[in-house]
């Protein structure tokens, strides 16, 4: 290549449509060239031929509107025009907030009183908003279980009107899931039960002669044979022959002198009167779920529930939360097991229910063997369709319930859906609440003692395979640091946009909050340690491959 071909290329015509191909080979052709010389040519070809300047070729045609988005809820619009000394283009910034007031999704979040902290939030204006939610679920068509999704919301109610405290909430729920076990007749069945849960009960008549004093229940027998079968009874116990005088008993449904004699007995014969009473009972009944959990067994219905032949589930989760029992351990996983069954079967929000009043741990949106990440939806779906408003809305309702009675309770795993709930006020054009999200967020995590978050890649595209971090610690403090930083960068961008801040003379380092600086420190520290933790692992694995070649 000499100077005459570099000449000669470099004026040739574009003859690609585009113009794009051309321009990008006589970019690199020109690259190569110049790397190609020697001083002394270079400047032997600079003074003998002259300077030829590329032009690119025009973008666009004509002048066209540019517009971007501001780093704090503005949008930003160049209209379309030349620019010269005589003629400025026009430079135009709107706010996002007004240019979204009347969609629907900016007006949900206005609704939400966010972010709820104990000091800055009544609960009963989180209440109110619950009651909001509640009565717009029953309104949902598009919902599958309108009833649950409703007393998930009405569960959070009660638990904030005790200021988180559970010390009767097994009780309290009991009344809560009665209330509404009816609404939609789907508990009520022609079959037999021992339980009314009406609430306006008349009063009732005294037994007849020849109802069972245990059940109430009319007998087959006649008033007759009801008098025989009790003297027959008496004969056999006065003969010395209690077997078969406990037998008489239950097959004249004498239940009640069945019990007293068998308590009397041997404790085989008791369960077998006990296991005779409750076959009477359809399986459906709550008193036989009672029975089975008072035995230490895994109700039935725990494994079978949610399907039309067991009738509502409520009933059986209120039998088993208003009557303790020796075991909890056993009772709570009834309770967990029902849970699971309903989830098993698409009621989400009534599987949460379950899981609520038996206080399992959240758990995090990658494993999917996890019972609940969020309230009120399956972390079993997409990101997109699992991280919903109203989801990280109800969850949050339930994390402000625990700061009642402990300020400083939080769900670790929950602050990165608060952080994408900030991006979103953001996006909606709610700079302001977002900037009080990130406070929160930030202080949340300079709590916790050992960070706890995973950031998966469908939130946050971060951790690729040629960052590979050597060791499991190492990696979650890399993780670590990531949260610490979107949230300071998040935070950089808006708290300029917060009043305080820019009524203020103050320079930008001394604007910055107390948190927001510890928060800085703690992500430095971060950034140290997982700086550490790769050069040792890196080392040890250099030794290693040392001891090998060895």
């Amino acid at each position: 290549m000499n100077g005459a071909e570099h000449s000669s290329s470099a004026s040739q015509p574009d003859h690609t449509p585009e113009g794009g191909e051309s321009t990008v080979q006589a970019v690199f052709s020109h690259i190569h060239f110049t790397q190609c010389l020697t001083p002394s040519s270079l400047m032997l070809h600079m003074s003998s031929e002259p300077v030829h300047q590329m032009s690119a070729p025009l973008k666009y045609s004509i002048p066209h509107a540019v517009v971007s988005f501001g780093p704090a809820g503005q949008l930003i619009r160049v209209n379309p025009g030349l620019s010269t000394q005589e003629n400025v283009s026009q430079l135009e910034i709107h706010s996002l907030e007004v240019i979204l007031s009347e969609t629907q999704e900016q007006q949900e979040m206005r609704n939400f009183p966010g972010p709820l902290t104990r000091e800055d939030l009544h609960k009963v204006d989180a209440i109110e908003f619950a009651h909001q939610r509640a009565g717009g679920c029953m309104r949902d068509d598009k919902l599958q279980d309108k009833s649950s999704a409703a007393l998930l919301w009405n569960l959070l109610i009660l638990l904030c009107r005790q200021n988180g405290v559970s010390a009767s909430f097994g009780s309290d729920v009991a009344e809560l899931l009665m209330q509404g076990s009816n609404s939609d007749g789907s508990w009520e069945s022609d079959a037999p039960t021992l339980i009314d849960f009406n609430e306006n009960t008349t009063a009732e008549a005294p037994p007849r002669k020849g109802d069972d004093l245990l059940t109430g229940n009319w007998t087959s027998f006649s008033s007759e044979n009801s008098e025989k079968a009790l003297q027959s009874y008496t004969k056999l116990l006065l003969a010395g022959r209690k077997k078969e005088a406990l037998e008489a008993a239950m097959t004249s449904g004498l239940w009640g002198h069945a019990l007293f004699l068998a308590s009397k007995m041997d404790n085989r014969s008791y369960t077998t009167v006990l296991n005779r009473f409750t076959g009477q009972l359809t399986v459906s009944d709550p008193l036989q779920t009672l029975f089975q959990l008072l035995s230490g067994r895994i109700p039935s219905v725990a494994t079978c529930c949610g399907n039309e032949k067991w009738g509502d589930w409520r009933p059986h989760l209120a039998v088993m939360l208003s009557n303790e029992t020796g075991n909890l351990a056993v009772q709570q996983k009834a309770i967990v097991t029902m849970g699971d069954t309903l989830a098993s079967r698409g009621l989400i929000h009534a599987a949460h229910v379950c899981y609520l009043t038996a206080s399992v741990p959240f758990g995090v949106f990658t494993q999917k063997a996890e019972r609940w990440v969020l309230l009120g939806s399956s972390h079993r779906q997409s990101l997109e369709d699992f991280a919903t408003n109203s989801a990280i809305q109800c969850t949050e309702l339930y994390e402000y319930c625990q700061t009642l009675v402990d300020k400083s309770f939080s769900i670790p795993s929950f602050q990165v859906y608060k952080f994408l709930y900030a991006s979103r006020l953001l996006d909606c054009g709610l700079p302001s609440q977002a900037f009080h999200y990130c406070e929160v967020v930030g202080q949340a995590i300079l709590r916790q003692r050992e960070p706890f978050f995973v950031l998966t890649e469908e939130v946050v595209k971060v951790y690729t395979s040629d960052q590979s971090c050597h060791g499991d610690v190492s990696h979650k403090v890399y993780m670590d640091a990531c949260m610490f930083l979107f949230v300071l960068q998040l935070s950089d961008r808006l708290r300029f946009s917060e009043g305080q801040f820019s009524e203020g003379g103050l320079s930008g380092v001394e604007q910055e909050p107390v948190w927001l600086k510890h928060l800085r420190a703690r992500h430095h520290n971060l950034q140290v340690i997982s700086f550490c933790g790769s050069l040792i692992s890196h080392c040890l694995t250099i030794s290693e491959r040392k001891n090998l070649d060895r």
